[in-house]
Order: structure tokens, then sequence, then C-alpha cells
């Protein structure tokens, strides 16, 4: 690639919370391919192993670190290497989202569970997000991942909806206050998408072709997002071509929202 627009995170340092599979891998390796240097985090190192087998171009472009970004210790110990051998971030994507605890009938989860989703969706992205903003200066960049599902009422879903709803608020709230600094700060909202996670949740159905097209059916463009699809719009507000956006959320969800 010398195509000036196909290099256009040359020279940036970008850190990808969960990005050893789906959204988050997807992101990561546009953003490297785009010339990015990337740090990437999740818990699961077989995940990542996995990817570059599967993608071994990114054993060279990519820093992978297993963190459990729900230890705030783990956590700090993942910023400090950072700060160490990077001394700065640029862009900044989080999208760590583990699978939900807490389904179900409201009344009927234990708190462990609910607690257990908010820290995970919603005060682990806090913590990043604090971390990250330290890191930056002037013409930094980040992406919080959140969901349709922080937009409107989810029935069995409460503690999670809660959360993005919690990430959206932080995500305007932070924009307004960073870009006094130069920071640009927004937000994607992704809708059904066919991750690793959501496919293997489909083939545990009692009838997983019947499950997928009872999602599709509810969907205007009648199918799931790709992973690459979401990134996309990841990427596009990690660029100078989102300039002039902030505190926005771009909702990428085939039109679910809008029927």
């Amino acid at each position: 690639m010398n195509n000036a627009s196909e290099m256009q995170f040359q020279d940036k340092i970008a850190l990808v919370t969960g990005g050893s599979q789906g959204i988050g891998l997807a992101t990561v390796t546009q953003l490297a391919r785009q010339g990015a240097t990337v740090i990437c985090c999740s818990r699961s190192q077989k995940n990542w192993d996995k990817a570059v087998a599967d993608n071994p171009e990114l054993k060279e472009k990519v820093e992978f670190i297993a963190t459990d970004l729900n230890n705030e210790h783990a956590t700090g110990i993942l910023f400090k290497r950072i700060e160490q051998n990077y001394g700065r971030l640029d862009l900044a994507v989080n999208n760590a989202s583990p699978t939900v605890a807490s389904h179900g009938l409201f009344g009927n989860v234990p708190t462990a569970k609910l607690k257990e989703t908010l820290d995970a969706d919603l005060w682990s992205q806090m913590f990043c997000l604090q971390k990250e903003i330290g890191l930056m200066a002037s013409g930094g960049k980040i992406v919080n991942v959140s969901s349709v599902n922080g937009l409107s009422a989810t029935p069995g879903a409460a503690a999670f909806s809660a959360a993005k709803f919690g990430l959206e608020g932080v995500t305007k709230s932070l924009a307004l206050e960073y870009i006094q600094q130069g920071i640009r700060i927004n937000s994607v909202a992704p809708g059904a998408t066919l991750t690793p996670r959501v496919q293997q949740q489909i083939d545990g159905a009692p009838s997983p072709e019947n499950r997928l097209k009872e999602i599709e059916s509810r969907i205007p463009l009648k199918r799931m997002a790709r992973s690459n699809e979401v990134a996309n719009a990841i990427c596009w507000l990690c660029s100078d071509q989102s300039s002039y956006v902030v505190g926005h959320t771009l909702v990428v969800d085939g039109g679910r929202s809008q029927s």
C-alpha cells in the first residue's frame, strides 16, 4: 500500500480493547493495514493465537497483551506498559464487552450478576477512558463501542442496556470536556452483528436456521452486520475524515432502529 489514503494512520499509536475476535479484531486489522502501530488486549490468548494463525501479518504489526479489564490492577499494568513502551496514545477504541452475565427477567437475576455486567460494560470502560485520556495530546481520538441497546429499551437485558446507556452518557459528556484539549470522543452503536460469539449463540439454538431467519427478519437490510462493516465506522471516526464530528453516536444497524 502506497496510497496516502490507504495509510491514513501512519505513525499513529492505537489501542483496541477486546481485539482478539469479532468487531475488535476487524478494527485491529484495518488500523494495522492502514499504518498504525496497534496494541491489542483481550482476556483470551487462545483467540488471539487463532487470529494470528489466520492472519500472519498481525504478528509483526500488533502487540497483543492478555488482560482482564475487569481487574483494575491488571488494567493499570497494561497502561503502564503502554506508557513505558510507546509514551503516548493517538487512538483508542474501547470495544471490550464480555458475554452478558445478567440475561433474564430482572427480578430473577442475582444481584451479583447485575453488578458483573455493570462492571464489565461500564465501569471498566470508564477506567480505561481515564487512562487513555491521560496518554493523549491534542489530535487524539477515542471511539467507544456501545450498542443499539444503549439507545432503546431492552427487555431481558436491563443491566446491559443500563451499562450501554451509561456509556453513551459518558461519551457525550467527555466529548464536551476534552474537545477543549483537542481530543475527539465519539461512539459507534452496532446492531445485530455476526461475530463469533453471536454465531455460537445461533448454533446453540434448537433450530439455528430458524433463529438466524428470526433475527434477520427484524432488520430492514434482511441480514446481520459483518464485523468489518462496524470496523469501517470505527476507523472513520478515528480518522481525520471525521474531523468535525464530536460526541456523536454512529448507529450501524441495517436500519433496525428506524423500523
